[in-house]
Order: C-alpha cells, then structure tokens, then sequence
C-alpha cells in the first residue's frame, strides 16, 4: 500500500510506501519526524506555529535540497 500525504492543490508533500502492518509506524508522529530528518520536538514546534501540512511541507522542501546538494 501506498501512502500519500497530499497539500493544496494536490501536491504530495510525502509519500511512503506500507508493506506490512509493522510499517505502519510511518503514521506516528516520531516517525514522521524521522522520516522528515527532524527532531520530534522541532517537529512539534513547527506544527505548533504554522500548521500540520506547512510543517511537512517546509521540512519536506529543506529534505529535498539537502538531497540535491
């Protein structure tokens, strides 16, 4: 199963792939943390000021251009 969190106007903003149910971790919130390279508590913070979906989408955006890089 695949798993698309999806911004305004559709754009994805992370998608993770669920093989098992183990895998459903990717739901919890420190593994979403993880999977976006930040700390839990940074994560939180951000939600805390801006939002659930421009948190992912601003730490999604930083994990790309460090990838580019």
């Amino acid at each position: 199963m695949k798993i698309s969190l999806l911004g305004v106007g559709n754009v994805p903003l992370l998608s993770a792939r669920i093989k098992t149910l183990d895998d459903a971790g990717l739901l919890n919130v420190s593994a979403l943390a993880r999977a976006l390279g930040v700390h839990r508590s940074t994560f939180l913070s951000k939600v805390a000021s801006v939002g659930l979906e421009p948190a992912i989408h601003h730490y999604a955006m930083q994990q790309k251009l460090k990838d580019a890089i």
